[in-house]
């Protein structure tokens, strides 16, 4: 019993002392030919700020070796000598040209390489449990711009920056520091803003808040990305490894790793996922057939091989298992993934049999990759086939895998083991706290909240003990304080007036009108690529969320001495003042500055010491860091964890935690895009396999330095792709399954071995493109690109065709989330992102705009490529970003069953060797399909017609509706003709225009379209009350000009909106549905003449019953000549009563109140209704003003020109002149009625406009007087002859709605119009006159009548949905 117990004892010493040593690492003395071991982990000043004239130290920066990835490495030393350098280098080099820039040029603004923070003064520093932070703050003055904290990439946690003072500007001060914290709420939001940094050196520490500092911050370089890999290789240069002779000598031997060796049995019944046949089986048969061929696989030799009958119970292919083999076995295990061959898949089944084939908990495998996309994709599914996992850092913003989190682990942990290590962490915490204690006693004598104790003085030595005594001799009464917050003591009363309020240097940043945009920090780059995963940097308390807490101590002077001349300790005057013994004999004008001097020099000689409490803070903060990983040790073996994700920077950022776990295999996901040093720094002393999965001919690491990328120095050569081109053992999956046939096919030239599974070949497998003839398509243009402000590129025109294809693939019923749009410039993806929203959201909103770099490991069905560079047909031509043969590789592999490019091609295979290395062979497989474009365009293909139209230019998709230029023929659900152009949305989501057909119930034909729900005005349909009103058919109103007659017979009740609401209330008469249609929602009716208003009377009559009836009139047995007859009998009694005529209401007075329905369609063509709109009345003009006399702001309705047919004679558009002639002087509509012929002249004319009559001689008569506004009117005459009267046997509602109607003249410029049974198709209407088109659509639709003989209300309905 007592062994096992040793053992977890020498178990938890080793841990505890492997974290200890990566903690406190203590760099070894300098050696010759190895200085680099004996680097501090952060820059010096001269590391940033060199005498640029001394040689020796010009040799020292510029000692970087060559990167010889093409051969072996000659030792280890040179091997982790160089990148360690190489990676040095990239962390400050640009900093420290910059500082070297400013120092030429202190006046210098921001510019492209750098950040300018001037105005820098200390607040105070935040004492938390990461160490010491100050808090500065700073201007942003020489930016020119307003700073977007909230997006820019200024000040990111983990920045290098370098500090001076104002007075020096790098001449002689360089002070390095590291942002420690990114507070934008109540720090980056305030004026002056604030930072937190943390001091590279501690004895640079500034304490003096009124010290004016200068701050610089370069734009590239990111110091936090390099930090922990430099520290990596000098733990790996003390750590031999079995993994070197591979790296370091590219050594052929292909060894099982030593576990392997150790036990080769591994249970694979993983691998087996169906059993062949087992369509025909039952479930017990099946089970049978699956436990007989997993019973060998359970304890299996897996040094000898997979067996060959295994392939027929997997679904892995024969190269994923030969790559699962070569993961299980070897000590250097390299895989190499192309697009859609299964590398995550292949990588987790591995996985899955290393871990069910030891004890649980037992050994851990890391698991890590570039980004943290990446790193979470794998980790989910291992987590799915139910490993335990546990996830590093703090920056993965996927929601289940927070739950994985180091803290929440911690959490769950049992407490015994915490409770133990918890009594070193309140030691810990107690002396950190003790610390900080000790620190603000320091700051409360320097900076207390009245005036120095004159006690501080004398123990500092600042005065003698007998000044002291004759300021405390010779005290006199101290006068009272003139407020609460005037201080009080000696040296007050010594001041006197001398004592004033100290300076605030809260002086604030200016604003700026320009806003800087967050592109200008990286100027083609996402942010993935340019920060290389923050990682949670240095907040590592993930319960805070990324906020760092402590307890903030301020620096600052509240009083201080008046010292208006100035003077210094260098001034004679004020050293021979100070030599007096009796400070009470100093002149009191000098006492001011005399006290200024003892300020500084108090925090200079407090300087040193408080330098030394920060110190031995730093030291208690790394105690607490041992303690919590130690304890995260613990915490990952009791809750026996399996799989520890975290990216490549948190390998080595963590590298003490995990080397304590002691684990033997670790795997690198996307290892081609991952720097070689993260890798090698991360070779813990366990380790025994390592497993490189990748594809090195797809994105290659960043390298943010200019010159490092390339020869000689090559740091964007992976370890991946030195050990492929080295010739080491690897395996290739040849298999993919993402993209149809005519897709990978333009992936052949790159990856020749690459063939199709099954799965893609099937007709059925992948669904065509709707509305394209082919899956794919090179588009070739000519068109020529733009520079932005931020320097990238874009291609305007380029951008206008992709986002039209986009929305026509759209209409043909393409799911927005199915199309991405891929370009290689953030330019280019912001004009597209701009086009995309200005376009009408029907297709909801649509935002798969990205950049090539960020869409690594993606995929979707449809993908668009944005190409953009062009200089014309004639050039100069370049290439930029696409000569790169790894971007341009994983560009043409995103998509599975549709590929467009639209690029110049001409200009590609100009512009270099590499350029066309690259797209000459993708232009070469489009020719051979026959799927290159030339000068032809791009073909779409209609779905109904199955036309094919060449769409070669952005307007070519301005009548392209989704199908082609023909007719719909068929036919709508009704039984009509569609009739419409050719169109992408179902007919079942169309209105359609034909007048109903139908006789309803009450034996009227339904006065609606065949698309809306049958309705008829009359009573007998819409329910009546006795209430209701008439129109007297003898009665004139007042001022003459309006007036109706009409036949009784003929009459039908009006009733208001609120009385049918009321009729159709269940159990009323008026609830009735007109042949069996889904009669939902109300016919609105509008109040005027011949209609009756809650709120407006007609013709004199109110709303309401009239006394003396003793009941309602029946509508049945009403006689309307009786009813007027005594109506004329009641207005005569009233006037002979009182001799007052009755108040008849003008019906150009009466309110005009509609309720509109908007009827839109959803990204599936789906008609939904809105709300009503109510259209508002404006105010009636006056009586004696024409009742059609329109505000001159808006175009006029004339009557005019040649007779206008008014009979039931159809207007064909034949009939209609092609343009409109101006010299006329007026625009000509016109009135479309049913019924009799009828007649209409033109008489007179004014000086201020014509006056038009149109005269209807018959029994009851209508007379419509016109006057036209004086405005020059372009004039459409209309053909036709006229009968001379017009009987006025129609209903009062039907002469109404001709009245109305003339209003229609401002809607525009008249289109295609359609005389069938009086309705005027608005299809086809155009703006004029400057007026807005939706605006006066609307107020166009509001003058409409409601019976036939209406404009067609319903094609506007179907315009809004879609505008042909």
């Amino acid at each position: 019993m007592a062994e096992p117990h040793t053992h977890e004892l020498a178990d938890a010493q080793h841990e505890f002392d492997t974290i200890k040593s990566h903690v406190n690492f203590e760099l070894p003395p300098p050696t010759p030919g190895q200085e680099w071991r004996s680097y501090s982990e952060l820059p010096t000043s001269r590391d940033l700020n060199p005498d640029w004239d001394d040689p020796e130290q010009l040799a020292e920066i510029h000692r970087l070796l060559p990167n010889t990835w093409k051969e072996p490495w000659k030792n280890k030393d040179t091997y982790l000598e160089t990148h360690y350098r190489l990676q040095r280098e990239e962390g400050i080099t640009m900093l420290r040209h910059s500082i070297k820039k400013f120092k030429e040029d202190p006046s210098m603004m921001d510019d492209p390489e750098m950040c300018i923070y001037t105005k820098v003064f200390v607040r105070g520093y935040l004492m938390t449990r990461l160490g010491p932070m100050c808090q500065v703050q700073f201007s942003t003055e020489r930016s020119g711009k307003r700073i977007r904290w909230m997006q820019t990439r200024r000040l990111t946690v983990g920045t290098l920056v370098a500090i001076s003072t104002a007075s020096d500007c790098f001449q002689t001060i360089c002070m390095p520091a590291i942002i420690s914290e990114h507070r934008v709420r109540d720090g980056l939001d305030q004026n002056p803003p604030t930072i937190h940094f943390q001091w590279a050196n501690l004895d640079d520490a500034v304490i003096d808040p009124n010290e004016e500092l200068v701050m610089i911050e370069s734009r590239s370089g990111y110091f936090e990305a390099v930090r922990h890999s430099m520290v990596g290789l000098q733990h790996v240069a003390n750590t031999e490894t079995p993994l070197d002779k591979y790296l370091v000598n590219a050594d052929m031997n292909d060894e099982p790793a030593g576990y392997v060796k150790e036990n080769p049995w591994m249970d694979i019944r993983s691998l087996v996922h169906h059993v062949p046949g087992s369509s025909s089986m039952t479930n017990s048969e099946m089970n049978a057939k699956m436990a007989e061929a997993c019973a060998p696989l359970r304890r299996y030799p897996i040094l000898d091989g997979f067996d060959n009958q295994l392939s027929r119970y997997t679904n892995l292919d024969n190269s994923q298992l030969s790559a699962v083999h070569r993961i299980l076995t070897k000590e250097l295990a390299i895989v190499q993934g192309p697009p859609g061959t299964g590398k995550t898949f292949t990588s987790v089944q591995a996985l899955q049999i290393l871990l069910e084939s030891q004890d649980r908990g037992s050994n851990v495998i890391i698991v890590a990759a570039q980004t943290n996309h990446a790193v979470d994709q794998i980790l989910m599914q291992l987590i799915t086939a139910g490993f335990n996992v546990v996830r590093l850092g703090g920056r993965t913003q996927n929601e289940d895998i927070k739950r994985y989190s180091m803290y929440n682990l911690r959490c769950r942990a049992a407490p015994s083991w915490t409770q133990r290590a918890d009594r070193d962490y309140k030691t810990f915490e107690s002396a950190r706290k003790k610390n900080i204690a000790a620190l603000e006693r320091a700051i409360e004598e320097v900076f207390p909240d009245d005036v120095i104790n004159p006690d501080t003085l004398r123990a500092a030595g600042l005065i003698s003990t007998t000044q002291l005594e004759s300021l405390k001799a010779d005290q006199a009464w101290a006068p009272a304080p003139s407020s609460s917050d005037q201080p009080v003591g000696l040296l007050v009363e010594w001041l006197g007036s001398q004592l004033v309020e100290a300076k605030r240097q809260d002086e604030k940043d200016p604003v700026f009108e320009a806003v800087e945009d967050d592109d200008s920090l990286d100027l083609d780059l996402d942010a993935e690529e340019y920060d290389l995963e923050l990682d949670d940097c240095i907040v590592e308390e993930d319960d805070k969320a990324g906020r760092i807490d402590g307890k903030f101590l301020p620096i600052k002077h509240l009083w201080t001495g008046a010292n208006q001349q100035q003077y210094t300790e260098k001034d004679l005057v004020l050293r021979r003042e100070l030599q007096r013994p009796n400070l009470w004999d100093i002149d009191p004008k000098y006492r001011g500055a005399i006290y200024q001097y003892w300020q500084k020099q108090l925090l200079s000689l407090y300087h040193k010491n408080f330098c030394h409490i920060l110190v031995d803070n730093v030291r208690i903060t790394k105690n607490l860091k041992i303690n919590k990983w130690y304890k995260d040790a613990k915490c990952i073996k009791s809750q026996h964890i399996e799989i520890i994700g975290c990216t490549t920077t948190g390998l080595c950022k963590y590298r003490g935690l995990l080397s304590a776990l002691k684990p033997r295999t670790m795997l690198i996901e996307e290892a081609a895009e991952t720097r070689e040093a993260n890798i090698l720094s991360a070779l813990y002393g366990s380790l025994q396999q390592l497993v490189l999965v990748g594809d090195h001919q797809q994105l290659a690491p960043h390298c943010d330095t200019p010159g490092l990328a390339e020869e000689p120095y090559n740091m964007r050569v992976s370890m991946f792709e030195r050990l492929v081109n080295l010739k080491l053992p690897f395996t290739v999956l040849n298999l993919q399954r993402r993209m149809v046939p005519a897709l990978r096919e333009v992936l052949n030239p790159f990856y020749p071995s690459l063939q199709d599974h099954p799965v893609v070949t099937k007709s059925d497998a992948r669904a065509p493109v709707p509305g394209m003839a082919v899956s794919s398509f090179f588009f070739h243009h000519t068109w020529s690109e733009g520079l932005d402000e931020n320097l990238s590129r874009y291609n305007i025109l380029e951008a206008e065709m992709i986002v039209h294809f986009m929305e026509y693939l759209l209409m043909n019923g393409v799911k927005a989330s199915q199309i991405t749009i891929l370009t290689f410039y953030r330019g280019q993806k912001k004009k597209i992102l701009a086009q995309v929203k200005s376009k009408p959201k029907q297709w909801g909103p649509f935002s798969n705009v990205f950049t090539v770099d960020s869409y690594q490991g993606e995929e979707n069905d449809i993908v668009i490529l944005s190409l953009v560079r062009s200089n014309g047909p004639q050039g100069p031509h370049k290439a930029g970003f696409l000569e790169d043969k790894n971007r341009g590789v994983v560009s043409i592999s995103r998509a599975r069953r549709g590929f467009y490019i639209f690029g110049n091609m001409v200009n590609l295979a100009h512009a270099s060797p590499e350029s066309w290395n690259m797209w000459g062979k993708v232009q070469d497989v489009f020719v051979k399909q026959g799927r290159y474009g030339g000068d032809m365009g791009l073909p779409i293909m209609c779905h109904n017609h199955r036309k094919i139209t060449w769409m070669s230019h952005p307007e070519d998709w301005v009548n392209c509706h989704g199908g082609c230029d023909q007719k719909c023929l068929e036919k709508l659900s009704c039984g009509h003709d569609c009739g419409r152009q050719c169109h992408w949305i179902n007919h079942d989501k169309l209105i359609c225009r034909e007048p109903c057909e139908r006789t309803l119930p009450c034996g009227h034909r339904c006065q609606q379209f065949c698309g809306e729900n049958c309705a008829c005005s009359c009573a007998d349909f819409t329910g009546a009350y006795s209430h209701d009103q008439f129109v007297d058919n003898d009665t004139t109103p007042p001022g003459g000009r309006f007036g109706v007659e009409y036949d009784s017979s003929h009459a039908a009740p009006f009733i208001t909106q609120d009385q049918r609401h009321i009729a159709r209330k269940p159990g009323s008469r008026g609830n009735r549905r007109g042949l069996g249609r889904n009669n939902q929602g109300h016919h609105v009716l509008r109040s005027g003449v011949g209609y009756c208003s809650d709120s407006a009377r007609i013709f004199g009559r109110p709303n309401s019953m009239r006394a003396g009836d003793g009941q309602s009139h029946g509508w049945t047995t009403f006689n309307a000549h009786r009813d007027d007859q005594r109506r004329r009998r009641e207005d005569q009694i009233q006037l002979d009563f009182t001799g007052a005529p009755i108040p008849r209401s003008n019906p150009t007075e009466m309110a005009i109140q509609e309720t509109f329905h908007p009827i839109t369609l959803d990204h599936e063509g789906i008609r939904n209704t809105d709300d009503g709109t109510i259209a508002r009345p404006t105010q009636s003009p006056d009586k004696d003003d024409d009742l059609l006399n329109f505000d001159d702001a808006v175009m006029t309705v004339a009557l005019t020109g040649p007779p206008l047919n008014l009979g039931s004679n159809p207007i064909r558009p034949d009939d209609l002149p092609d343009t409109i002639s101006e010299s006329e002087g007026e625009i000509a509509t016109s009135i479309l009625t049913k019924g009799d012929p009828g007649a209409l002249s033109t008489q007179g004319d004014s000086q201020h406009g014509r006056t038009l009559t149109a005269s209807f001689a018959h029994t009851g008569v209508t007379e419509i007087d016109l006057v036209q506004q004086s405005r020059p009117r372009a004039q459409l005459p209309i053909p036709g002859h006229a009968p001379a009267v017009r009987q006025a046997n129609r209903p009062e509602w039907e002469l109404a709605s001709m009245a109305e109607t003339a209003s229609v003249g401002d809607a525009g410029e008249v289109g295609n119009i359609d005389g069938i049974d009086g309705i005027v198709d608005l299809n086809g209407i155009d703006d004029v006159d400057g007026i807005d088109d939706a605006d006066d659509a609307d107020d166009a639709d509001n003058e409409l009548g409601d019976g036939e003989g209406e404009i067609e209300s319903n094609e506007k309905e179907y315009d809004d949905l879609i505008i042909f």
